[in-house]
């Protein structure tokens, strides 16, 4: 099944390696790239390309909806992952399990990665230790989970036109998810799998990312601010 690619990004330090890896393991996929032109001028024009990057929702936003006017549903993919021989294959094999579940809408199907969440993570690092390497048992299987962080994730057109992303680099994703489950949605973690290489896409000040998402939270989102940070 073919689904295309959506990306979009600020600084697009991890970018040409996630380009080259769609390349060589899923050269069928469309690619529809949001970013700055000192970055997206680099790669090939065959790309649909866009605009000057404003905040993670907003252009995630405006690339997700461009792509889903000539597709029913798209894969989300961070600029600083990088794909397996296997990503795409799998989860769009997923995605067709999930769509066939009958407990919820689809929403969110994510790949699981070194570093996302703790339900997406392959990886685990106890504090002091050495980072050690394993699989969960459950990685061979599909999960349903609270909220997923779409660094490489499937959504339709149908959820996507429920719930837009919030004008915020972050918690954007928490509320996508969290608005979704409101309207009778279910996320799942997929067995497919992607590299996250860790690029500071929208910054690194992890406190002051906090307080910048935190007025628009208490105001169009209280009940959220107040589960999450009371």
């Amino acid at each position: 099944m073919i689904c295309p690619i959506v990306i979009a990004t600020v600084r697009g330090h991890g970018l040409a390696v996630l380009l080259e890896s769609i390349k060589q393991y899923a050269p069928e996929c469309p690619v529809y790239l949001r970013g700055p032109e000192s970055v997206i001028e680099r790669f090939d024009a065959d790309y649909k390309l866009f605009g000057q990057p404003r905040n993670f929702g907003e252009d995630y936003n405006e690339v997700i909806e461009a792509a889903l006017k000539d597709w029913s549903s798209c894969i989300v993919a961070n600029d600083d992952i990088v794909l397996t021989p296997t990503s795409v294959k799998v989860l769009m094999e997923d995605v067709a399990i999930v769509r066939t579940m009958n407990s919820y809408k689809a929403g969110w199907v994510a790949a699981r990665s070194d570093a996302a969440r703790s339900g997406q993570n392959v990886r685990i690092c106890q504090p002091g230790e050495r980072l050690s390497f394993y699989k969960f048992p459950s990685e061979a299987h599909i999960k349903l989970v609270q909220e997923v962080s779409p660094i490489f994730a499937w959504i339709s057109s149908d959820a996507f036109e429920e719930a837009k992303f919030p004008p915020l680099n972050w918690y954007s994703d928490d509320v996508h998810c969290m608005d979704l489950i409101q309207k009778g949605y279910g996320h799942y973690v997929s067995a497919s799998y992607v590299h996250h290489i860790g690029s500071n896409t929208i910054g690194m000040n992890a406190k002051q990312l906090h307080e910048d998402a935190m007025p628009w939270l208490k105001e169009n989102r209280p009940e959220y601010a107040k589960a999450w940070f009371d």
